[in-house]
């Protein structure tokens, strides 16, 4: 079902600018004049990339402000409706709230979301028992890629349980983190050679697994970052040797083998503020040793380790995005151990919650 406004119809371009305009000049009059404020900070999908959303969310906790549980049209809806703050929201009748045309929120999850926040609750189950696919032989993966121009890293930690551990050690493999990189600028056919060796990679433990009679899985977070560069890097480098056919590719990632752990924390949670890796992993007891991580700086230290600015390489920035690299995926592998233990004593229901 789509909601569309009709109010707005028959407003021109013209009308609509001087209205704005008119609008936000009464603000900036106010605010350069001491006056009360005319303007209220509220949290919409393009505020984590704004310089300023630290501060507008300091005011936005301090006021307990709607749009901290439910962002965008869907805070102007539950103002319409007479909800302004979390409180609001988690003391009201959920049957009202599932009667408000929400778009991006799902009705039944309103409430709950709200006394979460209340609770300062990151994660909600949805359910007794928390399920996660386990297998003997564990792969996690993190792709990096600079912009639209390719990925110039997998990274890949392996774990597992006693007899895998014993397989891959017999087949002269080793626990732990291992990077296939590329340090030329991408794009470049050495990207393709870094790929095609960790893909190599991948099967051989993938088949190894099934010739001892093992489990096998390999996680990501969030797969689409990772499937659009799986599936057209072998399109860019198709006479890179090791190189594998997309048919290959096609068929692992639609496989049980393939685990999107970002889609199972949805599926095993009510996640009531980010689900982005670095927000949930400190549940898990994760902590990124670069107090600066981030995908954004990653940029900057890649052009800086290629020499892409005319400057020297600088080897410190390689090991600086290796140990990111390596952080991502040891935060997937802490996160789902996390799921499989504790998450059931230290995370509520969505039923504790609603009693």
């Amino acid at each position: 079902m789509s909601w569309h406004r009709l109010d707005g119809l028959g407003a021109t371009a013209l009308t609509e600018y001087d209205e704005r305009f008119a609008d936000r000049l009464l603000v900036a009059t106010a605010a350069a004049t001491g006056q009360p404020a005319l303007a209220y900070p509220s949290r919409i999908a393009e505020c984590r990339r704004c310089p300023w959303d630290t501060v507008c969310t300091a005011e936005m906790v301090a006021s307990k402000d709607i749009s901290l549980v439910a962002p965008g049209i869907d805070a102007v809806v539950l103002r319409a409706g007479g909800l302004f703050t979390i409180d609001d929201l988690a003391d009201s009748d959920p049957a009202y709230v599932q009667s408000l045309p929400l778009t991006a929120l799902r009705r039944d999850e309103a409430v709950i979301r709200a006394r979460a926040w209340q609770h300062s609750v990151s994660l909600v189950r949805r359910r007794d028992d928390v399920v996660v696919r386990r297998a003997d032989i564990e792969l996690d993966v993190d792709m990096e890629s600079y912009v639209e121009d390719g990925a110039y890293l997998w990274g890949t930690l392996l774990s597992g349980s006693v007899a895998g551990m014993e397989a891959i050690a017999r087949e002269g493999f080793s626990q732990g983190y291992l990077a296939f990189a590329t340090w030329e600028m991408v794009p470049t056919p050495d990207e393709g050679r870094a790929f095609a060796q960790f893909w190599q990679h991948l099967t051989a433990l993938r088949e190894l697994a099934a010739s001892n009679g093992l489990t096998f899985a390999a996680y990501c977070y969030s797969r689409a970052a990772e499937e659009r560069w799986l599936k057209s890097t072998p399109v860019r480098y198709p006479d890179v040797s090791g190189m594998p056919g997309s048919a290959s590719i096609a068929e692992f990632i639609a496989t049980a083998d393939w685990v999107d752990l970002y889609a199972v924390i949805g599926a095993e949670f009510l996640v009531p503020g980010s689900r982005r890796l670095k927000a949930l992993a400190p549940i898990a007891g994760f902590h990124w040793r670069d107090p600066e991580a981030s995908g954004e700086n990653s940029m900057a230290w890649y052009r800086s380790a290629v020499g892409a600015d005319g400057h020297p390489p600088d080897p410190a920035l390689k090991d600086r995005l290796l140990q990111y690299n390596e952080d991502d995926v040891l935060a997937t592998h802490a996160l789902r151990n996390w799921m499989s233990g504790a998450a059931g004593e230290q995370t509520p229901t969505i039923a504790q919650l609603m009693r």
